[in-house]
């Protein structure tokens, strides 16, 4: 998309702003962003929070400080690993498991976890409660059977065979 005020430029920036309780949304470029004041001097591009959380990965803890991150690049669409960091976007759906445990440690560093655990909609919510149950008490049958104590888990594959049925009413 062309930048909105001068209309030459290739946009590289969004830039939200509320005025009187309304959202004001313009695509600029680098050089409008500049004249306008939004790009400070020491900034040679916009600020780009994925490319600072990114950019710690650069090193890995358990390597010396002069190893980086491979020069990774995606097969399917050809991104490579730099320009994600300077994005934050994927090139396509394959990126991530080109990128793989990078991903991962780029995940953990922003959340805390590496898998989402966000909000259930309600009109699913008891199905979801089922199969977490389930696969609570089928890692407890597991343990039991291990230990041998078969009357254990004979009640354990009964509750779980029981849940089954009932939750496919």
């Amino acid at each position: 998309m062309k930048c909105q005020i001068c209309k030459g430029n290739e946009a590289n920036i969004i830039f939200t702003q509320i005025v009187n309780n309304e959202k004001i949304v313009m695509q600029i470029c680098s050089e409008c962003a500049k004249k306008k004041g939004l790009i400070l001097e020491f900034q040679k591009e916009p600020f780009s929070p994925v490319e600072s959380l990114v950019g710690s990965l650069t090193v890995d803890p358990g390597t010396k400080d002069s190893e980086s991150i491979p020069d990774l690049k995606c097969t399917v669409c050809g991104l490579t690993f730099a320009e994600f960091k300077k994005s934050g976007l994927f090139g396509c759906d394959k990126c991530h498991e080109a990128f793989g445990n990078h991903i991962t440690k780029l995940l953990k560093q922003i959340h805390g976890l590496n898998k989402h655990e966000g909000k259930i909609p309600l009109d699913i919510s008891g199905e979801v409660d089922v199969y977490k149950e389930i696969k609570k008490l089928r890692s407890k049958l597991d343990r039991y059977v291990k230990r041998e104590e078969y009357e254990k888990a004979a009640e354990i594959r009964d509750r779980i065979n029981t849940m089954e049925r009932e939750s496919k009413r």
